[in-house]
């Protein structure tokens, strides 16, 4: 029972980090990881962008707005996760957790060949999280 329990928390932990590791998945890839592992937010297809393209994910509450760009080749070139304030020090514990204690808001990580920058910027109602390849 106590496996389960900390299989459980530690499962927890993890599944809101994944959306850092979409940089360079297809947009098809992307579309079945946030339909199987993401129940809690739901695609935005009502707004179009002519410059860049993008999906767009919204949670229930308005607490949590991810964007992820995509390239000419419809890959994932970067995610940028807007979240409600209230929510900050978690998700701040999160980055430190999964990727060491922060350097001002930054942070990087390895994915295959590429280098992400992950960065957190702060406004008075709400902040993003961007990841970026490098």
């Amino acid at each position: 029972m106590k496996r389960l329990q900390l299989s459980l928390i530690l499962l927890t932990f993890l599944i809101p980090v994944k959306a850092q590791e979409f940089c360079g998945m297809t947009e098809k890839s992307i579309r079945a990881v946030m339909e199987r592992d993401f129940k809690g937010l739901t695609p935005d297809d009502n707004v179009r962008n002519d410059v860049y393209r993008y999906l767009k994910y919204h949670s229930v509450d308005d607490n949590e707005t991810w964007l992820i760009f995509l390239d000419e080749r419809n890959r994932c070139k970067g995610v940028r996760i807007t979240y409600s304030n209230s929510l900050y020090d978690t998700k701040i514990s999160e980055l430190n957790r999964k990727y060491g204690h922060d350097d001002g808001g930054k942070w990087s990580y390895r994915l295959e060949r590429n280098r992400i920058a992950v960065t957190v910027h702060r406004d008075e109602w709400f902040f993003t999280v961007t990841h970026v390849r490098m």
